[in-house]
This record gives structure tokens, C-alpha cells and sequence, in this order.
């Protein structure tokens, strides 16, 4: 299988952005999958969320399964990012959402975390592991240390993110990796 690799010969620190909802052309390396079915109409699209008065990437279906927003948008391509920490700004809209993250070992394996709030309890399997996501109120500013997991889950060595998925329904304000734990506070005023 031939896949071609994003950003692997590209030099990361500090922080990749690779959703931002205010940006011009917020999807550009998304894929967006929608299909509507018996129960309802699915979108993906930007709306304005009155909580924070600002653009928000809104994506809606009554099945998880048919509607989602994957990055890089071709299947045969990997992000490579070597940034090992995942930060989402995700609303709770008490409604369900999960989204995957695969990940690269220094085994050379792909292995992946589907993390959803209607998860109860970690499910650990070699190639797939299903955590429960706990949302609070609003927007949750959330990060995922993907070194840390890959090790305890898994007990291999992270080394790359490959892809990731977001399935309905979310709404979303950012997703960016980073070299280091950045405090809210002491992100650049574009991804507050």
C-alpha cells in the first residue's frame, strides 16, 4: 500500500494547527462524510455559537457511523505529526460524540483510540482501544498526552499520529497538536 506521508520531512515544534473553526478555509485538510438517513438530516458545517460569539465547526447526524470530518482527507495519506500532544476545544451539546486517533508505535504499528462520551469503561484490545470521554458544561478545552497513552495502553513508544476522525455530533473550535503542555492562558490569542 502506498501512503503518502503529510508532514513527516517537516520540521514540528511547538504548536500545529490542523482545525481552526475561524480560519478562511477551515476543512481544507478534512475530509467531510455526511449521509443522511430514516431518522434525520446530517451537516457539517460553520455556525455561529452564541456562548463564545464566534465561528464554530458544527457537525450533526442522528449515526456517528455516517457523519464525520477525518484529516488528512485521503485515505492513502498520514498526517505524521511527531507532536505528541492532541488538544481539542470540543461544546458539549449533550448529545453523543466520539472521535479515533491512530497513532504509529516504534513497532511500526498503526494502533488506534476511539474515546466517546457514551463509552463507561476503557476497553483495551491490541489494535483498538475504546475510552470513555467525560465532557463538563459548555466548551471543554481538553489535552491528550498520545506519548503517555500509546505507553500505558499499549506499552510501546509513541511516535507519530497518522489520522483523526471526528464523528457527529460535535461542534468544535480547535484541534492542535503541541510539543509541551500549554496552559489555556498561555496559548497564542488565535486559539483561544
Amino acid at each position: 500500500e502506498l501512503t503518502s506521508a503529510m508532514l513527516r520531512g517537516v520540521y514540528q515544534s511547538g504548536i500545529l494547527t490542523v482545525l481552526n473553526s475561524a480560519s478562511t478555509d477551515p476543512l481544507a485538510l478534512w475530509e467531510c462524510k455526511q449521509q443522511d438517513d430514516a431518522t434525520g438530516t446530517s451537516t457539517i458545517e460553520i455556525v455561529d455559537d452564541d456562548e463564545i460569539s464566534a465561528p464554530a465547526l458544527s457537525i450533526q447526524g442522528s449515526e456517528l457511523s455516517k457523519t464525520y470530518i477525518a484529516c488528512p482527507r485521503s485515505p492513502t495519506s498520514v498526517l505524521a505529526i511527531k507532536l505528541p500532544y492532541l488538544v481539542l476545544v470540543l461544546k458539549n451539546t449533550n448529545q453523543l460524540v466520539g472521535f479515533e486517533v491512530e497513532v504509529m508505535d516504534d513497532r511500526g504499528l498503526a494502533r488506534s483510540f476511539w474515546i466517546a462520551n457514551y463509552e463507561s469503561s476503557p476497553q483495551i484490545h491490541p489494535r483498538l482501544s475504546v475510552l470513555p470521554l467525560r465532557l463538563d458544561q459548555g466548551w471543554n478545552h481538553m489535552t491528550f498526552d498520545l506519548a503517555q497513552m500509546t505507553r500505558r495502553v499499549y506499552g510501546t513508544q509513541f511516535t507519530e499520529t497518522r489520522r483523526i476522525r471526528f464523528h457527529a455530533s460535535a461542534r468544535l473550535r480547535f484541534i492542535f497538536f503541541a510539543d509541551r503542555l500549554i496552559s489555556e492562558e498561555d496559548l497564542p490569542s488565535e486559539l483561544r
